[in-house]
């Protein structure tokens, strides 16, 4: 028996240890070893963000520089071949000069590009000023929407509302193009351009946007007007050469995908993916067990499985109760997964939304699993809402609300632990009998050895991403990411018995947890660990003080778990209200409905914005004219917990800026209605409104909030397995 223990308190930049001998009984009568280690947490000490911010931001802006000057480059070199810009360089760069833009009081308007732009539709002009106006198209191409990425960002709303109004101004000034309409503008002495401090830009967003639609159907007006007096020149095969090189964008970086948990070449299978939901269901219902009355417990027959599955499979979920009611079951028998908390079981979520009658209905169960995933792997990927509407009804000879119905299908976002050959050998063996995962995969010869490790432990504890694999982001796989020695230590799992750091490019390789704050911490923690085994050998036991609740009374305990009932429950009913409106089922969406009601409990038709006092409808939660506000703005508090936030007006929000409520002058007047107002609120947002608010947040300490959920972060990782390379070793909560 080992005669002493390491003892670690983990934060999101300290590391408190020390090392107990112990006594013939096991336990710790001195201290043998004491210290805390102290490291940078990887954030900026004023704003809290990720140091590496600012690097990708900066990397990002150098792309999109490079990316534009190479389509420049191959657009003027295109234009040139094509007859419509001079071959020679000096010459272009004149004549890019000489019909630039000019500025409003210069009196010279007729060669701007904007008048060439709209001079183009109407008459023909020479050559080269054909070329200029396309390349000025290239300037500046429009915004692109994306269905994948803009149903996810609110900060796109803006854009959307500034593409709105413009094309309903292009249709109210009679415009025939975007080029036409900012001729006119020019005309009426307005600017052109969306730039810092133009009419075009308020406090509210942008009064006019423009998307990149506009900017292709005036390219393809310009050309075909002008291919009229060039036809030899101007051809169709040209056209789309240059409508390549202007408009063409990358698509989106599909995420790599991480490796099955029991079979590391092969990728983990989606969520979404027909056969990991009936892995999952099979999974849960196998691992039910009936609770009798004196408290005995009993697994279900496989009849009584069959029936389970069979109800559960054209259903999202179906409460417990009914369940007991299908299986005949006396009332005062209970699942041993049902609490006050969980009431309902989920069912093959995919196969009863898209087996709706609203949707595809019973055509989907002909379908084979091949095919079915063929169709959901297209609603999770196509970027291009046209395009997946059209799909839809070549596909299915569907449209209108039926084809909304189905493009907007919730579908379960990200990836499981297995991979396809897993899944299906494991579900095989789930299938036959009444079995938990565990012996299934027991009983399909999978075991942890796969996973790295042996009976003995290794000397020292290796990177956390040989433990962890299979919980981190995947790394590019490529061994020439590292060096040659680099190479051989990783292939070899860092199994040469000694204490050895990461190699060069190991991160890229093998891949990293993207929170700095515990990448940085699980590597401390490392070496730490690996210092105390060579000071004083290894442990018998290692002890983690976790940053969790403090230890809960009965009481205590149960109202928690009355809480969380309440909570749950309030969650499912907020699914089925965004369901309704065809919002996307995600905790921002639940959140916005939850802040909502929180403006007045009682009396939904009475729910205003606390700092203006006008109406706030569900209908305007999913537009650009609510935000969520931090109450003590986050710049100063770096509080993003829900008791600082509320729901209120954009109009509001922007008067407030990085202000507190009592310090905006401009509610001086009215502030005693506002809090008014603000006591409907839950208790702890009421103090916020007080005159003293900023001061009383920062006597209580501001940072509480965000250290405990790093911490929580950090010791997560170290629960989740890092530890467990030391097989001696057993985890403990302190």
């Amino acid at each position: 028996m080992k005669r002493h223990i390491f003892s670690f308190d983990i934060g999101t930049n300290s590391i408190g240890w020390c090392v107990f001998d112990l006594d013939t009984k096991g336990e710790p009568y001195r201290i043998r070893d004491i210290g805390v280690r102290i490291y940078s947490d990887g954030r900026d000490p004023q704003s809290k963000t990720s140091l590496a911010v600012a690097r990708r931001e900066a990397r990002a802006m150098a792309r999109r520089r490079d990316r534009y000057l190479r389509r420049r480059r191959s657009m003027l070199r295109t234009l040139s071949e094509f007859g419509l810009m001079p071959e020679d360089k000096a010459e272009r760069q004149k004549l890019v000069r000489e019909l630039g833009d000019r500025p409003k009081e210069s009196g010279i308007a007729s060669d701007v590009p904007y008048a060439l732009r709209r001079r183009a539709l109407d008459e023909k002009l020479p050559l080269y000023q054909i070329g200029r106006a396309l390349f000025h198209l290239n300037q500046r191409r429009g915004f692109k929407s994306n269905r994948k990425t803009d149903s996810k960002d609110n900060d796109l709303g803006k854009i959307a509302t500034g593409v709105r109004e413009l094309h309903a101004e292009i249709r109210k000034s009679d415009a025939r193009t975007y080029g036409e309409y900012l001729a006119m503008r020019r005309e009426a002495g307005l600017v052109a351009r969306l730039r810092a401090g133009s009419d075009a830009l308020t406090s509210e967003g942008y009064v006019f946007y423009p998307d990149r639609a506009l900017l292709e159907a005036e390219f393809l007006a310009i050309w075909n007007a002008q291919a009229q007096h060039y036809p030899q020149i101007m051809t169709d095969e040209r056209r789309d050469h240059l409508f390549r090189i202007i408009f063409y964008q990358r698509p989106l970086k599909k995420p790599k995908i991480g490796g099955c948990a029991l079979n590391p070449l092969e990728e983990r299978l989606a969520k979404a993916h027909p056969l990991f939901q009936e892995f999952r269901l099979y999974k849960e219902v196998n691992e039910l067990e009936l609770v009798l009355p004196d408290q005995s417990k009993r697994k279900l027959t496989l009849g009584e499985r069959d029936t389970l599955i069979s109800l559960l499979r054209s259903a999202r979920e179906i409460a417990f109760s009914k369940l007991r009611k299908d299986l005949k079951l006396a009332r005062d028998i209970r699942f041993n997964k049902e609490s006050d908390s969980r009431l309902k079981l989920k069912g093959d979520e995919v196969y009863a939304s898209l087996a709706d009658k609203k949707r595809i209905g019973n055509r989907w169960s002909l379908f084979s699993r091949d095919e079915q995933w063929r169709i959901i792997n297209r609603l999770r990927n196509e970027e291009n809402p046209d395009a997946l509407y059209r799909w839809i009804e070549q596909e299915f000879s569907i449209t209108g609300e039926q084809a909304d119905a189905i493009a907007n299908c919730p579908l379960p976002d990200g990836y499981g632990r297995y991979g396809a050959s897993a899944l299906a050998n494991l579900l095989e063996v789930l299938k036959k009998s009444v079995v938990t995962e565990a012996a299934a995969a027991e009983a399909c010869g999978y075991d942890h050895a796969q996973l790295g490790y042996d009976g003995e432990g290794e000397p020292f504890l290796p990177p956390y991403q040989e433990i962890l694999e299979r919980h981190i982001p995947p790394g590019s796989g490529n061994p020439l990411d590292m060096s040659e020695e680099g190479r051989e230590l990783v292939l070899n799992h860092f199994r040469d018995g000694k204490d050895r750091a990461p190699p060069v490019g190991y991160d890229l390789y093998r891949g990293r947890i993207t929170n700095p704050t515990v990448h940085i911490g699980l590597n401390q923690l490392r070496r730490l660990v690996n210092r105390l085994i060579k000071r004083h050998g290894k442990p018998g036991t290692i002890t983690v003080e976790l940053a969790r609740d403090l230890p809960l009374s009965d009481l205590q305990r149960a109202e928690k778990n009355r809480e969380i009932a309440r909570n749950t429950r309030d969650a499912e009913r907020r699914s089925r209200i965004l369901e309704e409106f065809k919002q996307k089922d995600n905790g921002e969406n639940r959140m916005l409905l939850k802040l909502w009601e929180e403006l007045n409990p009682a009396k939904p038709e009475d729910r205003v914005c606390i700092y203006t006092g006008k109406a706030i409808s569900i209908s305007m939660l999913f537009s650009d004219e609510v935000e969520i506000d931090h109450i003590l703005p986050w710049s100063r508090t770096l509080d993003d917990s829900q008791a600082n936030r509320i729901l209120c007006l954009r109009s509001a929000n922007r008067v407030k800026r990085n202000r507190a409520p009592a310090e905006v002058t401009e509610w001086q007047a009215d502030y005693d209605a506002i809090v008014a107002r603000a006591a409907r609120l839950p208790k702890n947002k009421r103090w916020r409104f007080a005159a003293d608010a900023m001061q009383r947040f920062e006597a209580e300490g501001g940072f509480l909030a965000r250290q405990l959920v790093d911490t929580q972060y950090v010791n997560g990782g170290v629960k989740t397995g890092h530890l467990a390379a030391q097989k001696s070793a057993t985890l403990a909560r302190a």
